[in-house]
């Protein structure tokens, strides 16, 4: 195995970064890069459907290192909707992921997105570079799918992280931690592969201050001789944007940021510290699914078992099949036909994303407890508890892994993470253990943060923004927060808006799920459009807005997302917005 490459590609991306946070902001500008419109049917056979919405793409060159030009140029694929009424200029959009593909989000949300605005402005977005159709493409370090798991395979990186109850139950804890040694080798090894492999020698120039650049120069290409910039970035594309905003605060326009990350967490130190800022809200947001699904009562929920039955009932209904599947896991049944209790537990947690899926989170909850017990029914009480708990005792070989062989969201977050410095495998654990006993013992146990991988990752990003995050910008920007969001929470929203002082307002929309789009409210669209058509924002922070009362959250009811919340209070769950940093992970 060559192991000389992967140090000079790690110190020559080291020693660029250093040198190259000194760039003047202002450089942003490409030498007479030209786009050719052709329909995005060109990219992939399913973006055809924006021909009808008149949704063109195109290639737009930048320099790949934008400090030095001879190093040679990226290709962004682009994705413009054009206004539909006068045209006013363009917003600019990232879909977040960091990953997301620019244009299959211009394709699937153009119209929507030209609605909120107000219909004046082109919507253009783009694959940043390590995504989609964009040169420098994804960041592959294996040639298949099938070549990544085996890798992984026999590692925590194969199994996911199995536990019953709380990680903290038993000798779970103590079980987890010796996967230490083994995952520190795994991810040297992956560290080295993705550095050797085809596109390990574009990882320095995949990042987000690059990202910011790039979007300054399409900016000067759709509005030549316009200074203000309009965007609209949720979940990583918040980030994105603040990162922007701070580089480029002589260049803001109209910015909404939406589903905010913690800019300082993620910016300014070591990438394992921000593993506990991601499920804050998710308790929240899943105490709000079992509140409604419980008022919904058994026509509309078929978690409920009885009319009488209570959040926490639904509560515990969900844990005891979760516990049972790992409890089934470990005696040695044959899960062939379902799912695990590590897996189920991820699938609750994305579902939680959108309240719209919650009665599809209900339905196959109840089918995945018929299945568990019907394995059950197979197996003898004896065989159910005669072994003891083991994190990496499950093989699935007879399933065909679905997992990508890309790693889009890893290039990006390590690329513009800190020096990985002292950091090691042991500094994750202690992260995810920290997670599970403080934050969110049903979601803190999971072993997918992008950080798990950064204190190996082999490059950083030949350009990195650490600050300062508080410039003062040319106009106000509009920072949007869910109360109740699984993943990025209200609190990251909050710090953003004191970071930018006088020139944020604080939108807090009382809803559940990620960002403002995951449930429909009126007042927020309207704030969001006024603001895109004469530039006025509601004054202070104080603005709440408030779900529609035609969002049902499960059918065959009149439950919505404000009698939920309602109920939640009923019973005494006064911690729905309390998301009070803790210990040394929130400093």
């Amino acid at each position: 195995m060559m192991r000389s490459a992967p140090a000079l590609i790690l110190v020559g991306c080291l020693l660029t970064a250093a040198n190259a946070l000194s760039i003047p902001h202002s450089l942003a500008t490409t030498r007479g890069s030209e786009i050719e419109w052709f329909s995005c049917g060109d990219f992939d056979s399913q973006y055809s459907i924006g021909d009808e919405l008149n949704v063109t793409c195109g290639y737009y060159e930048v320099p790949l290192d934008w400090a030095d030009e001879s190093v040679g140029t990226a290709k962004l694929a682009v994705a413009r909707y054009p206004a539909i009424k006068e045209r006013w200029g363009t917003m600019f959009a990232n879909p977040g992921g960091p990953g997301g593909s620019g244009i299959e989000h211009v394709v699937t949300f153009g119209l929507n997105m030209s609605d909120l605005s107000g219909g004046h402005y082109d919507i253009v977005s783009w694959d940043p570079r390590g995504v989609g159709h964009t040169t420098p493409g994804p960041v592959t370090c294996f040639a298949s799918a099938e070549e990544q798991a085996e890798y992984f395979k026999g590692t925590l990186e194969d199994t996911w992280i199995e536990i019953k109850g709380n990680l903290t139950d038993g000798n779970q804890l103590e079980e987890f931690y010796s996967h230490v040694d083994q995952m520190e080798v795994a991810n040297r090894g992956f560290g080295e592969r993705c550095a050797n492999y085809t596109s390990g020698k574009d990882l320095p120039y995949v990042g987000s201050a690059a990202g910011a650049r790039d979007m300054v120069a399409l900016a000067d290409y759709f509005d030549p001789g316009v200074q203000e910039i309009n965007y609209y970035g949720i979940s990583y594309g918040s980030m994105l944007g603040f990162i922007f905003v701070n580089m480029f605060p002589d260049r803001v326009g109209h910015v909404v940021l939406d589903g905010c990350m913690n800019p300082v967490l993620y910016g300014n130190k070591p990438s394992a510290d921000y593993v506990p800022n991601y499920p804050v809200g998710a308790d929240e947001t899943f105490a709000g699914f079992a509140s409604g699904c419980a008022l919904a009562g058994k026509d509309g929920c078929p978690l409920v078992a009885n009319d009488n039955d209570t959040a926490a009932d639904v509560t515990a209904r969900l844990q005891g099949m979760l516990d049972l599947a790992h409890e089934l896991l470990e005696a040695g049944a044959d899960m062939s036909q379902t799912i695990t209790s590590a897996q189920a537990r991820a699938y609750v947690h994305n579902t939680l994303y959108w309240p719209m899926q919650w009665a599809d989170l209900a339905n196959f909850a109840y089918v995945y407890e018929l299945s568990l017990q019907a394995i059950a029914a197979n197996m003898s009480e004896s065989q159910l508890t005669k072994r003891q708990p083991s994190l990496a005792s499950w093989k699935r070989e007879d399933i065909p892994t679905t997992a990508a062989h890309t790693y889009e969201q890893i290039a990006i977050v390590c690329g513009d993470g800190i020096d990985a410095g002292n950091a090691t495998m042991r500094d994750v654990f202690d992260a995810i253990a920290y997670t599970a006993e403080n934050v969110s013992p049903m979601f803190g146990p999971q072993w997918n943060p992008p950080a798990r991988f950064c204190w190996a990752w082999p490059a950083r990003a030949a350009e990195r923004f650490t600050g300062p995050w508080d410039n003062e910008l040319k106009n106000p920007i509009l920072i949007i927060g869910n109360t109740a969001d699984p993943v990025t929470p209200f609190a990251n929203a909050q710090l953003m808006t004191e970071l930018l002082g006088d020139s944020a307002v604080l939108l807090e929309q009382d809803g559940f799920g990620h960002t403002s789009i995951a449930e429909k409210s009126s007042c927020t669209s309207d704030i969001f459009k006024r603001y895109f058509e004469d530039g006025s924002l509601p004054e202070g922070d104080n603005t709440h807005c408030e779900i529609d009362d035609s969002v049902i959250l499960f059918p065959n009811s009149t439950v919505t997302q404000a009698s939920a919340k309602r109920n939640l209070l009923a019973a005494g769950r006064n911690d729905f917005a309390d998301q009070t940093p803790r210990a040394r992970f929130f400093a």
